[in-house]
């Protein structure tokens, strides 16, 4: 062998968690999800502010699944992954199109989540297929002063 032999080095991620889960999409999933997704990140040893802004951006997400796409027989799909404290959150359900985006009415409730996601969110975006949905959020738990941007 003539030519010279390069190393690579990759760097192993100290920590990597991921859980996920499927609820039925009506109204009490969004309770569940919070529920389900403070308890994981507890286990998973983050218990911050960004650990609880993380588990408002599930409620909210979930939210948007139950009332655009939800109903007893919809099923909407929940999956943390963690990754040395970059934390995504993804949340699917079936139904790919993009519901239009309400304007907040004063002191109504609705037209508010996704403008609350995406203050909380580090990063954020929307992936759709001929049949679902995944929207998405990152988050940096490491650090709860992370400057944020809005996408």
């Amino acid at each position: 062998m003539t030519g010279a032999m390069h190393m690579v080095a990759v760097k192993q991620p100290r920590s990597l968690h991921h859980w996920e889960t499927t609820l039925t999409a009506v109204p009490a999933a969004a309770s569940t999800a919070r529920r389900m997704v403070r308890s994981v990140l507890r286990g998973w040893g983050w218990d911050n502010d960004r650990a609880s802004e993380l588990v408002l951006i599930a409620s909210e997400l979930v939210t948007n699944v139950v009332r655009h796409a939800g109903g007893p027989r919809r099923r909407v799909g929940l999956e943390l992954q963690e990754v040395d404290g970059d934390c995504r959150i993804e949340i699917l359900d079936y139904r790919p199109d993009l519901p239009l985006p309400e304007t907040p009415v004063a002191r109504g409730e609705c037209g508010r989540g996704l403008i609350l996601v995406r203050e909380l969110a580090d990063d954020m975006g929307v992936v759709t297929t001929a049949t679902t949905k995944n929207v998405w959020a990152r988050v940096l738990l490491a650090a709860d002063d992370t400057p944020r941007h809005t996408p």
